[in-house]
């Protein structure tokens, strides 16, 4: 339990709040919302007792503050006891709701927040062809040196595959203790087999390697055609020349090349272009909520109404604009891995749970956000038809509402 928070504190991190005596009185239980959102149950002067997330607040609430059924065992801890008031903060979609939560958790438990998030930073891979021994490695910790960084991937294992894969289109060496052992190792297996440029033994000098590593980071970034094209010709010269066992190795290099555009790795891109206009539901058929992510920084925006226009889209995109100009002005913080790794959550999930998130670019247009609006609008819960009213049917006399 946290140390008392000043009520203005409170005030100005949560939407509403109502002292509460429990067990929670049918009065009480009106107060509080049925919407999804983050609340926090505070005992004697405001000390947090729980913060947790709800796809309706009252229910929730009533579960926890209500008299126990003896009956039904819980593992539940009793607060009943102890809680003073209920704090909310209401939240449109799965992303804002996860969003309030991790900053209000950060407020309250500066030094123990990351133990309450249920979700981890998301992995990338790591390169920086300019140290001493260069090499690809897969790292939660984004930003935290010099070097490349390309991402995000789902899982540790899709993130070493990745390296895998790339080490294999470059000849790249698979083992850092051998490297580091440069140019005075034995040569490795790999090496042995022509599948690795040996600078542990000086076959290859370091500066010469680290160009190399340098080349695979800008393939592992995207630039990949050139290294592709580079194999079909070695692979047809072998051909030509007859060399058949050579010329099958390069073709199956070239294959293996192609499971990088697997939907495993449709979101691999720089680290520094991780920056999305994201869409998320509002809780209204006809409204969703804008948020910008910038790396480790989010920002709520103007929501837009649907159907959409596409001023307004413009307007966002300008925001987005100026939320990214800002970006050397904005003070780095220890959260920002968390932050990112709950985009990525959202962007692995999908529009259904995680809403739509646009990858930034600087011609992005108005149109084509409108576009993949439009497209993803059932899973956001868009419609451009009006809720049908309670007791409205198709019988006689009753009319039916035109699209709009």
């Amino acid at each position: 339990m946290a140390g008392p928070i000043p009520s203005s504190d409170l005030a100005g991190m949560f939407d509403g709040r109502l002292d509460v005596a429990a067990p929670l009185s049918d009065q009480q239980l009106r107060e509080i919302p049925t919407k999804r959102g983050v609340f926090l149950l505070t005992a004697e002067d405001d000390r947090p007792i729980l913060l947790t997330t709800a796809a309706s607040i009252r229910s929730r609430l009533r579960g926890r503050l209500d008299e126990n059924d003896p009956a039904q065992p819980t593992r539940s801890a009793d607060l009943r006891t102890i809680t003073r008031a209920v704090h909310w903060k209401l939240a449109g979609g799965h992303f804002e709701t996860d969003w309030r939560y991790l900053e209000l958790a950060r407020a309250i438990w500066p030094k123990a927040y990351a133990k309450m998030l249920s979700w981890k930073p998301p992995w990338f891979v790591h390169v920086d062809p300019g140290e001493a021994y260069p090499h690809l490695q897969r790292t939660r910790d984004v930003f935290a040196a010099a070097g490349r960084y390309v991402g995000p991937f789902e899982t540790a294992r899709s993130a070493e595959k990745f390296i895998e894969i790339v080490q294999d289109a470059f000849d790249l060496c698979r083992d850092i203790q051998c490297l580091r052992r440069s140019p005075n190792a034995p040569r490795c297996a790999y090496g042995q087999m022509g599948r690795c440029l040996s600078p542990c033994d000086g076959t290859i000098g370091m500066d010469d390697y680290r160009r190399q590593v340098a080349r695979a980071a800008d393939f592992a970034a995207g630039l990949r055609a050139e290294r592709v094209e580079q194999l079909k010709g070695l692979m047809q010269s072998a051909a030509r020349e007859l060399k058949f066992e050579q010329a099958s190795a390069l073709k199956a290099r070239i294959e293996r090349l192609a499971e990088l555009d697997a939907p495993t790795y449709r979101h691999v891109s720089t680290g520094d272009e991780f920056r999305f206009l994201m869409i998320q539901p509002s809780g209204s058929r006809r409204r969703a909520k804008v948020f910008l992510a910038d790396r480790g920084a989010v920002q709520k925006a103007e929501p837009l109404e649907y159907p959409l226009d596409a001023k307004k889209i413009q307007r966002r995109i300008d925001r987005m604009e100026r939320f990214l100009a800002a970006a050397g002005s904005r003070t780095p913080d220890e959260a920002y891995r968390w932050r990112m790794g709950l985009v990525a959550r959202s962007l692995f999930a999908g529009p259904s749970q995680g809403g739509l998130l646009i990858r930034w670019r600087r011609d992005l247009a108005a149109e084509e956000v409108g576009r993949a609006i439009a497209a993803a609008a059932g899973e956001l819960g868009l419609s451009k038809k009006p809720r049908a009213r309670r007791g409205e049917g198709k019988g006689p006399g009753a009319s039916e509402a035109a699209p709009l």
